[in-house]
């Protein structure tokens, strides 16, 4: 089965220097990995310089399809765009703000070479002592039998190339990372499985600075709300009518009872101040980016 790696540089930001150097990190990364999988490779990008694009190929000892797109274009459609420029087999997806791991593209691609899965999900982790605690808030896995979660995130994930291209992310106003949960579900309800591969470990950078922080939160609380329909639908579809009439209610009291079990994880924690003062601000600009979803899309989204 033929591989293509989809690596999409919109997380890096505008700022061409940025963008090389993240995409340069990654490609002196992952030159041995695509070398051994022998997979194509697409990277998405907003106007990346020629002489930054062959430094990164020379780096990666291998050649690139750039798919350039403009300004305007999202997260997701970096995603949908740069799958079109791939022609494997299984196409794994990686953000160019994750470090990946030594045998990161093996160990994704594994599950579905073997004929056990059609999607596979590896493990995204924030770095640091206070990892565990924010992976639980931004990166929670939900079993679904053995060896097999019912969701993944798009920046550590590799489907066959037949399955996503049939449902590809959706398109959905206003929304600001909640599409791959989305398409979760979708796979759910039609009982396509998803494989864990844990050892297909990724490390997500956390925001640069303190705005950015806190506009990523206050986006993530307002996608409580906007993802909440999708989840009733699935999983109690008689409910969604009384659900959307209580607004944000619901998202809120969602939030509210991932503080409590994220307090319990925190006092049993080593870094039990840092744990409780992370619980607290993130669960409060989460409860703002919720309650005030609309105004929060408006203004950052």
């Amino acid at each position: 089965m033929s591989v293509s790696l989809m690596i999409e540089s919109w997380n890096l930001g505008d700022e061409p220097a940025r963008v090389e150097r993240g995409l340069w990190e990654l490609a002196d990364i992952l030159a041995p990995q695509v070398a051994a999988a022998n997979a194509q490779v697409a990277i998405t990008h907003r106007g990346l310089p020629a002489r930054a694009r062959a430094s990164i190929e020379r780096t990666l000892e291998a050649p690139v399809t750039w798919v350039e797109l403009p300004e305007c274009a999202g997260y997701y459609e970096h995603k949908n765009r740069g799958f079109d420029a791939t022609t494997g087999d299984i196409v794994a997806f990686l953000d160019g703000d994750c470090v990946p791991a030594l045998a990161w593209l093996s160990a994704l691609i594994r599950p579905i070479q073997r004929g056990e899965a059609r999607v596979a999900a590896g493990l995204t982790s924030y770095p640091g002592d206070l990892a565990p605690l924010a992976n639980r808030l931004d990166f929670p896995y939900f079993a679904r039998g053995e060896g097999r979660v019912r969701n993944f995130f798009a920046n550590n994930v590799a489907f066959a190339r037949d399955v996503f291209a049939a449902r590809r992310y959706p398109t959905i106003e206003p929304m600001f990372h909640g599409q791959c949960q989305v398409l979760g579900l979708q796979l759910l309800a039609e009982d396509i499985a998803i494989r864990f591969a844990p050892e297909a470990r990724v490390t997500h950078a956390w925001p640069e600075n303190m705005s950015e922080w806190v506009e990523v939160r206050l986006l993530k609380g307002a996608d409580t709300v906007s993802l909440l329909p999708y989840v009733v639908a699935t999983y109690a579809p008689r409910a969604t009518s009384m659900v959307s009439r209580l607004g944000a209610l619901p998202a809120l009291a969602i939030l509210g009872a991932r503080a409590v079990t994220g307090t319990l994880a925190a006092l049993r924690g080593k870094r039990v101040a840092k744990g409780l003062g992370l619980i607290a601000a993130v669960t409060l600009l989460d409860a703002i980016g919720a309650a005030a979803a609309p105004a929060v899309y408006r203004a950052i989204g």
